[in-house]
């Protein structure tokens, strides 16, 4: 466990140009938003909480491979993750200090100064990088309603939703969706033990959920016609 003294010390780069576009690249959000202020526990640190609209860089690719990974200096290919046989996967990584982030390597294909600006942005003594990738047909995109968070799990939801026809796909084709989701919080990566996500039908409804500083349950995500179809959980040390 990192101490706290390590994070008094952590510091990051001020401010992020906004602007990326592209299938290389793109900053999610919302204008509406639902923040659930998080939790106290008994040792001072936050016990929980949750917001739809974290700041988030989102990768698109055509390919079968987890697109960004941590770095090890005694593998092959700097330990980037084999092919994946599956045609649905998720991987997680949790970046909660600096020293994690430069072990964040990307393929070819991504655009690196994008990332390195958006971990730059990162003030590691009270927030933490997220990074989520799985597979989608191409003729999808993924919703982020929300992201929730306890010292031990990271939860997210999604909703599926169909890009514009001027957009051209093939139906039975796959990419990786890769995003990194700054959580407003200090998560210890080593107290994590379950991640889950979930993809629904419906459309994300942010503003319902918590008031400001509310306890219970996380924010609902979607409306009620929605219709859950996908969750995929790991728990103890699915994550990296």
């Amino acid at each position: 466990m990192v101490s706290p003294t390590r994070r008094a010390l952590l510091h990051g780069a001020a401010g992020l140009a906004a602007g990326f576009a592209g299938c290389s690249g793109l900053l999610d959000g919302s204008a509406e938003s639902t923040r659930t202020a998080p939790r106290g526990g008994s040792n001072g640190r936050p016990e929980s909480g949750s917001v739809t609209d974290p700041e988030t860089l989102l990768l698109r690719l055509a390919t079968d491979r987890p697109p960004i990974w941590l770095a090890t200096s005694n593998s092959e290919d700097s330990g980037r993750p084999a092919a994946s046989e599956r045609d649905r996967w998720r991987e997680f990584i949790v970046v909660d200090d600096t020293a994690r982030a430069d072990r964040l390597d990307v393929a070819d294909t991504v655009d690196r100064d994008q990332v390195e600006s958006f971990l730059a942005a990162t003030d590691f003594a009270g927030e933490t990088v997220y990074v989520e990738m799985g597979a989608v047909e191409e003729c999808f995109r993924l919703d982020l309603c929300y992201i929730g968070w306890t010292p031990t799990e990271i939860s997210t939801d999604y909703t599926r939703q169909l890009r514009p026809y001027t957009e051209r796909c093939e139906a039975d084709e796959l990419v990786v969706e890769a995003r990194l989701v700054r959580i407003p919080d200090a998560i210890e990566a080593a107290d994590l033990n379950s991640y889950s996500s979930s993809i629904g039908s419906g459309v994300c409804d942010r503003r319902r959920g918590h008031a400001e500083g509310e306890g219970g349950s996380e924010p609902s995500p979607a409306s009620e016609s929605d219709i859950r179809t996908e969750t995929a959980t790991i728990d103890s040390g699915g994550g990296q």
